[in-house]
Formats: C-alpha cells, sequence, structure tokens
C-alpha cells in the first residue's frame, strides 16, 4: 500500500480538480444557456490534467526512487495513476450528473437535436450518463497512457 500512495493520493487531487472544473463550467452556464461552447471549453481540462500526472510523477521520483527514475518506473506510476483515475471516473460522473449539473444531458439532447448534429434517438442513446461513463473510462486509458508516456519521457534520469 505505500509503494502506491502517491499514485493515490493524485488521483483523488485529479477527481477533486474533475469536479471543481465541471462545478466551474456549469456556473459559467455550459450546462444550460452556453451549452454550444462546452465541448470546446471542456478540451482546457487537459491542461490541469497534465499538470496533476507531472507533479504525481515528479513526487513518485522524488519520494519513492529518490531522484533517480527510470522511463519504466516513471511510466509505471502514471499507468497506476491513470488506473486510479479511471476507477474514480465513474463516480465523478455521477456526482457530476446528480449533483452539479442534473439538467446537462436534456440540455446537450436538445441543442444536438436543434442543430441536427444528431436525430432524437441518437441523442438519446449517445448522451446520457451510462455513454458517458464508458467515454470517460475509454478517454481516461487513452490519455492516461500518452501523458504517462511523454512524462516518463522527460522525468526520467539520465546517466
Amino acid at each position: 500500500m505505500k509503494n502506491i500512495r502517491t499514485e493515490l493520493k493524485w488521483a483523488g487531487i485529479f477527481s477533486l480538480m474533475y469536479l471543481a472544473w465541471m462545478f466551474t463550467e456549469h456556473l459559467c452556464g455550459l450546462h444550460g444557456r452556453h451549452i454550444q461552447y462546452q465541448q470546446l471549453v471542456s478540451t482546457f481540462i487537459l491542461l490541469p490534467s497534465l499538470l496533476i500526472y507531472v507533479f504525481a510523477i515528479r513526487e513518485k521520483k522524488m519520494k519513492a526512487f529518490q531522484g533517480a527514475i527510470t522511463f519504466r518506473q516513471a511510466f509505471k506510476s502514471g499507468l497506476l495513476l491513470t488506473l486510479f483515475i479511471v476507477i474514480l471516473s465513474p463516480v465523478n460522473q455521477l456526482i457530476t450528473q446528480g449533483l452539479i449539473a442534473p439538467e446537462y444531458f436534456e440540455n446537450m439532447r436538445e441543442f444536438a437535436v436543434s442543430k441536427q448534429q444528431m436525430s432524437a434517438e441518437e441523442a438519446a442513446s449517445r448522451l446520457n450518463t451510462g455513454a458517458f461513463i464508458v467515454q470517460s473510462i475509454i478517454g481516461g486509458l487513452v490519455t492516461g497512457a500518452v501523458f504517462s508516456a511523454l512524462i516518463a519521457l522527460v522525468i526520467r534520469s539520465r546517466k
């Protein structure tokens, strides 16, 4: 348990950051009257996400490996962080959809249909909590693996 403490801590920080981001989006009207900008604005969550990965792997390097970490060790730490983030993502989605923005999917479906981006049936099947949980798991795994590899390349110790 002690050897995964860093990744668990940063996965918790990631979850709090995600919920704060969703709450901020909601306050700014991105889940309602400004929903047309929500997808664009949401992509910017990648910046704090990347920083959390950097801080987590750097902390792992300093605390667990006394300042010297291989690519493999750094990548493994990033993948472990990704696993914990992905495990927490359904909880984050349920909190977001249940407490922060319960009207989000209804607004998204209405917007998609009104802009003729989807039929009502397609919107109903693609824009719901279950679909978003699956998307967050897949997206989290892919993004986490890419972040982990890139950060491991940069943070690894050179001989």
